[in-house]
């Protein structure tokens, strides 16, 4: 596989990143467009500057099984996050995280994302994973310069909520291999109430759109690893089928059905959750029947009693996924 960042030289890919960290000084890097100088020191709704925190750096075996592979993903989990998802399941790294003051200068901070790319290139995962990214686009694009130089030639997998500024998303364009969105909500009163966001089916329903036009559905080699595409991942929720279905219709109608879908069981009602139970048998058995009448081509599905859902923690940043958890996601 070549990593589509290596069609740029060099001095491109540094260009794009200098381009993209320029939305910093009036940041409108994802949906929220909180006009902040985040370069002098301002902070919107991610709460972030211009440093780039990794809150860790993982040979990761979570992912659907094109991503795993035999080796693994290697992910990056950033810090912070620009929903507030009353459920989430890494709320010890998007919205507990410290407050203080970066012991990392500006470029030091760059240049300790590069080197966590390089390690896991190393240890010979597949991808490079950015694990929540919207909100620091343009601090992992000058990381991925500075890897690229050191010689980094893994492709991108860019894992995000799907409330993503269409603006950035085009400025990854010829840069990400292949995105994995999670498609949550089609209706704003829900995600208002739930991750304290505005209007987040019309602007995730277009970076879907955005992703799709940019790298297609997914396509997985003779050994079963992606090379590129969009995988949507859509979180069953309790007592929001009707978002299920509608969800599933847009990815189905609006994008393809060949792009693969992942229908993920995994909620469980953990920091501030107001949904405060699992998914039942016959949520989950709805949500897998309606996708087969859609006529998706590929279905990822988590079965229901599963390791998968036991939570990582953070607090123990070289290893929060302690489990192997590779197998739990499958191809129906």
């Amino acid at each position: 596989m070549t990593a589509a960042y290596l069609g740029l030289s060099q001095k491109e890919l540094q260009q794009l990143a200098d381009q993209a960290y320029e939305i910093y000084r009036s940041c409108r890097v994802c949906p929220h467009a909180c006009d902040v100088n985040r370069t002098e020191g301002g902070t919107g709704f991610c709460g972030q500057l211009d440093t780039l925190h990794i809150s860790s750096s993982v040979q990761h075996f979570g992912e659907e099984p094109p991503l795993v592979g035999s080796n693994g993903v290697g992910n990056l989990f950033v810090t912070a996050c620009n929903m507030r998802c009353d459920y989430c399941q890494n709320y010890q790294i998007s919205q507990e995280w410290s407050t203080g003051k970066s012991e990392f200068t500006t470029q030091e901070s760059y240049e300790k994302a590069a080197t966590a790319m390089l390690r896991l290139q190393e240890q010979g995962v597949h991808f490079i994973g950015w694990v929540s990214p919207s909100h620091v686009v343009p601090g992992l694009l000058k990381s991925l310069a500075l890897a690229r130089e050191k010689g980094l030639r893994l492709p991108i997998v860019y894992n995000s909520n799907s409330y993503d500024a269409i603006e950035t998303l085009k400025l990854l364009d010829g840069v990400v291999d292949i995105y994995l969105p999670d498609l949550k909500y089609s209706n704003n009163e829900t995600a208002r109430e739930l991750s304290h966001i505005k209007e987040y089916p019309e602007f995730s329903r277009q970076a879907v759109l955005e992703m799709f036009r940019q790298v297609g559905p997914l396509s997985i080699n003779e050994q079963g690893i992606a090379e590129r595409g969009v995988l949507v991942r859509h979180l069953v929720l309790p007592e929001q089928m009707t978002a299920t279905w509608e969800t599933l219709c847009f990815v189905a109608l609006e994008l393809s059905s060949s792009v693969p879908l992942s229908l993920m069981s995994q909620y469980r009602p953990v920091h501030k959750a107001t949904l405060d139970r699992r998914i039942t048998t016959d949520e989950y058995e709805q949500a897998i029947a309606w996708a087969k009448e859609l006529g998706f081509e590929s279905l990822f599905l988590q079965p229901l009693e599963s390791k998968v859902h036991n939570l990582p923690d953070f607090s123990s940043p070289d290893n929060p996924f302690p489990l192997d958890r590779s197998r739990n996601l499958s191809n129906a």
